[in-house]
């Protein structure tokens, strides 16, 4: 059946409020993980009155707005928080929608390959998981393992079931190779962050970063693969670098004013900048692999093997 446009912009209001959804599961699971709660028992309630939340009222975006912000049979306030990430997930799993089946190949007279969904729903689940550990690492500078622990596990066992569904060069043809590409991007993301980590450590005398970090450059590794857990690490202060400013001019300010600073004035979660990174790469690898990464990788490829007196070519 040919797929016209107006199909596909209600595809993609779909798509839209399915992330929505699936926000809104996020900030149960936000709120509920790092305190070892249940996130399916007992149902979203007022911490107040623990009035349940009626089914009407928990509808993403839509219930907070009818609330006015305000619990219904209390009157405490709602934070805005809640709406604003389930817009953000509807808003993400939309772009990804975009650029995996708007933007992909499409089959004859017009057909929405499978393989476009699939990627599709491998991407926006990498995202949702990205989502959970970048608010969980905001609020308390943690990022549980049952975030990341649990991605490393999907994106392994996804990425081999349907091998082809990593980016290039990460795209393998069997089983076997999928399991293998998602095993070397988890060594590689965790083995370079954990290296930075413990050097780092041991130059300043303290923890330098997480080890929630990580164990999220893994999980990134094994979704996506070794090229661009690389690329996601040496690109994620880009996007920290405002809130290191902030930071650093509010430890001096503290200094000058003869005020004691305390670690939250030095402390930088990285984790919600490592995951800006990996989704920043997921929305242009389609571009930015064939135009400049992928170059970028043959040059340090072949600099690496003449450093070590070998001729091996270019990295294909």
């Amino acid at each position: 059946m040919f797929v016209s446009w107006p199909i596909l912009a209600f595809l993609g209001f779909g798509v839209f409020c399915i992330g929505a959804v699936v926000g809104s599961f996020l900030n149960v699971c936000i709120y509920r993980i790092p305190w070892q709660k249940s996130v399916i028992w007992p149902a979203s309630h007022c911490p107040r009155c623990f009035g349940a939340i009626s089914a009407s009222d928990n509808v993403p975006i839509l219930g907070w707005l009818a609330l006015r912000g305000e619990c219904r049979s209390c009157g405490l306030p709602i934070s805005a928080r809640y709406p604003l990430i389930e817009a953000l997930v509807g808003f993400l799993f939309l772009g990804l929608y975009v650029v995996d089946v708007l933007l992909a190949p499409r089959d004859a007279f017009g057909q929405i390959p499978v393989a476009s969904l699939a990627t599709l729903a491998y991407h926006a689940l990498f995202v949702a998981l990205l989502v959970a550990a970048t608010f969980i690492d905001y609020d308390l500078l943690i990022i549980p393992d049952e975030v990341t622990v649990t991605g490393m596990v999907l994106g392994l066992g996804l990425g081999a079931v349907a091998p082809w569904v990593r980016p290039e060069p990460s795209a393998a043809s069997t089983i076997l190779g999928g399991l293998g590409v998602g095993v070397v991007g988890l060594l590689v993301g965790s083995g370079l962050t954990a290296g930075v980590r413990s050097s780092f450590s041991f130059l300043l005398g303290r923890e330098a970063m997480g080890f929630g970090d990580v164990t999220l450059m893994a999980m990134i590794g094994a979704f996506l693969g070794w090229q661009a857990a690389v690329l996601t690490f040496f690109l994620f202060p880009f996007f920290g670098l405002a809130h290191a400013l902030w930071k650093l001019t509010k430890y001096v300010g503290k200094r000058l004013a003869g005020v004691e600073s305390s670690s939250a004035d030095r402390e930088i979660p990285a984790g919600p900048y490592l995951s800006m990174a990996a989704v920043f790469l997921l929305f242009s690898w389609r571009w930015l692999w064939p135009n400049w990464a992928e170059g970028l990788f043959e040059m340090l490829h072949a600099i690496f093997w003449w450093l070590l007196g070998v001729n091996v070519g270019p990295l294909r």
